[in-house]
Order: C-alpha cells, then sequence, then structure tokens
C-alpha cells in the first residue's frame, strides 16, 4: 500500500475509536435493567475458545476464554472443600487487578455460583495494548456441589461454566 492509503486507515480506525470512546449516551442518566424476557442469554464458554461481552463503562473487560471450575474435595486434616475458577480476560492495557464479588446461592442442592469480577485499572504508566490477564477465585465450597459458575462484569454477563469437576 502507499503511504496516503496507510494515513487514511490510521486516520479512519482512530478515529473509529475515539467515537467509541466518546458516546454521549454511555452514561447519562439513570439506565433501568431489561426486563428477564429482553436480557441477552450469557454467553457460554467453553475452555480455549475466544469470547467477547459487550462493551461497558463499568467493566475494562474486553473478551475472556478459557474458563474452568472445581470444587477440591481433597481428604486431609482439617481439610474443607474450596471452589477454584479460572480464566483469561482480555483489558485494554497492562497492570491491570481484580477482584471478585460473590453473588446469592440458590436454594437447591446444587446451587449456582453467582460470581462478579471487578477490574481495576492500573495507576501510573501501564503497556498501552490489549493485554491477557489469568483471573483466579478460591473460596470455600458453600454446597456439596454446584449446578453451573455464572460471571459477570460490570453487569453484563461475561461467562457460565456449567461442567463443574469434584477432585478428590
Amino acid at each position: 500500500m502507499t503511504r496516503p492509503h496507510l494515513a487514511f486507515i490510521a486516520t479512519a480506525a482512530a478515529l473509529t475509536l475515539t467515537a467509541c470512546q466518546y458516546m454521549p449516551w454511555i452514561g447519562a442518566g439513570t439506565v433501568e435493567n431489561p426486563a428477564p424476557s429482553e436480557a441477552a442469554p450469557p454467553i457460554t464458554v467453553s475452555t480455549g475458545e475466544p469470547a467477547t461481552m459487550p462493551e461497558s463503562e463499568a467493566c475494562a473487560v474486553i473478551g475472556s476464554r478459557g474458563w474452568q471450575a472445581w470444587v477440591n474435595k481433597m481428604p486431609g486434616p482439617d481439610m474443607q472443600p474450596t471452589i477454584h475458577v479460572v480464566g483469561q480476560v482480555d483489558v485494554r492495557t497492562g497492570g491491570y487487578t481484580f477482584e471478585w464479588q460473590e453473588g446469592p446461592l440458590d436454594r437447591s442442592a446444587h446451587p449456582a455460583l453467582r460470581l462478579t469480577l471487578v477490574p481495576f485499572a492500573p495507576d501510573g504508566m501501564a503497556l498501552q495494548a490489549i493485554t491477557t490477564m489469568e483471573v483466579k477465585y478460591e473460596a470455600p465450597a458453600l454446597a456439596t456441589g454446584y449446578s453451573r459458575v455464572l460471571i459477570s462484569c460490570g453487569g453484563a454477563p461475561l461467562a457460565e461454566i456449567t461442567q463443574i469437576t469434584d477432585v478428590f
């Protein structure tokens, strides 16, 4: 390609990114949650398959993949079963840190675990490129087994894990 063509493509890409970042209707006023019938279905993620989620100002995650969950029931002194969830998320820059918030469990023998991933932007300088980071959750298991793990970020569904292995 010639230099004018490359300059045009670079300018168009920069304008598109700028327009996406400064949409006046995002964050303006109160946003109502959609009715359950209108809500988008959660993204089911299997190991190794990339997934994207709707962008949200409240969540810096732009994609995820490789989600796995298991319950560690290994015997031992004072051993308590623990639930483990791991996955990979893509963020706009390096240096992000993450925390997890637990949601309510269903009232069933095998409840669904609801987790919210909360990203924190880096302070100071950071790599200015889309970065893949591994996120991990570990906590005492509050049930003998789980039917699924639902992961959200910024109010948007991020993943649903339906295969939860018991490790003995």
